[in-house]
């Protein structure tokens, strides 16, 4: 049996003297799409940034077998880990090129597959960050990642705030690097996830609720009791 990407146990989280991770556990089965989900406010972005060390936290967290609880963010990165933020943090006066050529980390970064994927970000490569649609800058943080494959990508709400044909092409480019990466996701959108995912693991007051396969989503009272939206939102 493979050893998971991610495994974490026993995690608390406090921020501002609200505890907001209370005890979690979570493990992300390599090779697969984990969705984490939940109502807002119930933990998901502080569960990622306390694997990724953003956030002071207590508990076990191994990533690819390794403990690395205590582990500063750029030491957990350098296992090969990409992340997305949900507000993206492009550097909105730098151009496209100038904040992929920051996010390189080896001698050899793949221009050659973000520029397949994200034909646009090569056309607009002199452009200012700032001045890209918002659908544009999440194809540009996504792009930030994919110059060195990374073995676990986290992506922690892609397809917020953007039209229905710009999800589309999120979900399309999501799908394609699930065949070379692990992927742990936030996303509040059910039918995205529905295409996306292999497991799903829902949060409520800062714990796990919930944790079985993407299928249990075609089950409209559970996804209404657990997440709180209707099954085709």
């Amino acid at each position: 049996m493979s050893v998971p990407t991610v495994e974490v146990r026993g995690l608390h989280t406090d921020i501002a003297g609200a505890h907001i991770l209370q005890g979690l556990d979570l493990v992300v089965p390599t090779g697969a799409v984990t969705a984490l989900l939940g109502r807002n406010g119930v933990g998901k972005t502080t569960t990622l940034r306390s694997i990724l060390g953003l956030t002071p936290s207590r508990g076990r967290i191994r990533i690819q077998g390794r403990e690395v609880s205590g582990w500063p963010t750029h030491r957990i990165i350098q296992l090969g880990v990409g992340y997305v933020p949900e507000d993206r943090d492009v550097f909105a006066g730098l151009t496209v090129a100038e904040n992929l050529k920051l996010a390189e980390r080896t001698s050899t970064p793949d221009y050659e597959h973000v520029y397949e994927l994200f034909p646009d970000l090569k056309e607009r490569a002199g452009q200012k960050a700032g001045f890209l649609s918002g659908g544009q800058q999440q194809m540009l943080a996504i792009a930030r990642t994919l110059l060195s494959p990374p073995h676990l990508l986290v992506l922690d709400e892609p397809t917020k705030g953007l039209a229905p044909k710009l999800v589309e092409e999120v979900v399309a480019v999501v799908a394609k690097m699930q065949e070379s990466s692990t992927i742990l996701l936030v996303e509040q959108n059910v039918s995205v996830v529905r295409r996306l995912a292999h497991h799903v693991v829902v949060l409520e007051h800062g714990a796990v609720v919930h944790t079985g396969n993407v299928s249990d989503l075609d089950d409209p009272q559970l996804v209404r009791r657990l997440v709180g939206v209707g099954s085709a939102a």
